[in-house]
């Protein structure tokens, strides 16, 4: 009991200070208004917080609206970059390409101007895509003088090369049987030697085109490489327009002739234009045919 009283004691000598202290506290902040105005802060700290943060949100929107802008501005002006660029590839591959038709074109040209048994020159308008007829039709036809079974020739690569015969005319157009078809045959020696045969096709353009009747004893002078010709003994093909040059000589054990495989003069997937020759004239001196080259050289 006297420990309980003195405890007691104790609380009530120690607690009176403090509570007058707290006491004193109080009236001093309300003397002084500072409870008036700390309502007043806390709204005006929060206040100014939201609004920072609503700037900094608005900012961050406003930027990321210009960058979304800007960014789609400089694709625009990429792709239009572009295009232009992909114009001008295509200016440059024009050009390229007019200057290449425009040497081709020189070449026939002068081809047309070197040679005096041209009837007309024409230009190849249709072919047949599935190799099922070899024959094409070219832009010319009875009204300018082409008729059937006349010669036809081509430039390529600056040698004058058989390409075929017409084999029948409309009033604006004509059907060619090319060189290679089996069913065209044309007189042909070779240039070297004079070594006459007779030269038909095997119905495919990337097919060797073959010489038939050719003797075993005249074949051995015959070596790979020679230049093939028309010899002009036949009333539809001038003389020396070249047919193609040997590729291969096979001699049967058994028989009398040799039969020679020829390499086309020409390259029929790339031929584009034409040249109808008139079967009642020579070609004139000068043309790229082997022999042709002879004569303009002065050779026999």
């Amino acid at each position: 009991m006297p420990q309980k009283k003195r405890g007691q004691r104790f609380m009530v000598n120690q607690g009176i200070p403090l509570l007058l202290m707290v006491l004193s506290i109080i009236l001093v902040a309300i003397s002084t208004k500072t409870v008036q105005s700390l309502p007043r802060a806390i709204v005006t700290g929060v206040g100014g917080g939201v609004q920072k943060l609503f700037f900094s949100v608005q900012s961050f929107i406003h930027r990321t609206a210009f960058s979304i802008q800007e960014l789609s501005q400089l694709r625009k002006e990429y792709e239009t970059l572009v295009g232009k660029l992909e114009n001008f590839e295509n200016l440059e591959r024009d050009y390229v390409n007019t200057v290449a038709e425009n040497e081709r074109l020189k070449e026939q040209l002068s081809f047309f101007e070197s040679v005096s048994s041209i009837q007309a020159a024409a230009r190849i308008i249709a072919k047949d895509p599935g190799n099922i007829y070899s024959s094409c039709i070219i832009d010319k036809g009875s009204e300018a003088g082409v008729k059937a079974d006349m010669a036809v020739a081509a430039f390529q690569n600056g040698i004058e090369g058989l390409a075929g015969k017409v084999l029948e005319t409309r009033l604006g157009s004509s059907v060619v049987l090319p060189v290679y078809d089996k069913r065209l045959y044309v007189a042909a020696r070779l240039s070297r030697t004079r070594v006459e045969g007779l030269v038909n096709g095997q119905g495919r353009s990337d097919e060797p085109l073959l010489m038939n009747y050719v003797s075993i004893l005249n074949a051995q002078d015959i070596q790979i490489g020679d230049m093939v010709v028309t010899s002009g003994l036949d009333s539809i093909y001038p003389a020396d327009i070249a047919i193609g040059r040997v590729k291969e000589i096979r001699t049967p054990q058994h028989g009398s002739s040799t039969l020679i495989l020829l390499e086309p003069a020409l390259d029929f997937s790339k031929i584009e234009y034409l040249f109808v020759l008139d079967n009642n004239s020579t070609v004139s001196e000068g043309v790229s045919s082997e022999a042709g080259a002879q004569k303009a050289r002065g050779g026999p």
